[in-house]
């Protein structure tokens, strides 16, 4: 199954103060474009872990299958260069439009048919993307 990562552009009135991810949500609020993962691994919980996370706990790849995935999505430079992003969700799934080029991995919100199953979102303080930047989100998932 496909795993993808969005970038949203958000509301505006987000600027003066981030609203709360609501836990109903099926989409972003204004989808930019999603990028397929470049990277999916197991990982487990390890007290000297390579992978940290904001809450401080520390995970490690690992060989056999675990209840964790270890995901990361390097965007190219082009991937909505300008683009003021405040929202990301990660989501398992979709369809595509039909008839887009072979090997595709960055798609626009008009590039995709059905979103998939939202698995996650966040909203932060907004950013705007640089072309001169090649953006790298990584995430653990706990399944």
């Amino acid at each position: 199954m496909p795993i993808y990562l969005a970038w949203g552009r958000g509301l505006p009135q987000w600027d003066a103060q981030i609203e709360p991810e609501p836990t109903t949500s099926l989409t972003l609020v204004d989808e930019i474009g999603r990028r397929l993962a470049t990277s999916v691994q197991f990982a487990e919980p390890h007290a000297d872990g390579e992978i940290e996370l904001p809450d401080a706990s520390r995970y490690r790849v690992s060989v056999a299958e675990t209840k964790w995935l270890y995901v990361t999505w390097v965007f190219n430079y082009a991937d909505a260069a300008g683009e003021t992003v405040r929202e990301l969700g990660v989501f398992l799934g979709g369809e595509l439009v039909a008839g887009l080029p072979p090997g595709q991995r960055y798609f626009t919100a008009a590039q995709v048919a059905q979103p998939g199953d939202l698995y996650t979102m966040e909203r932060f303080d907004k950013f705007t993307r640089s072309a001169s930047t090649r953006q790298v989100q990584a995430f653990v998932l706990p399944f």
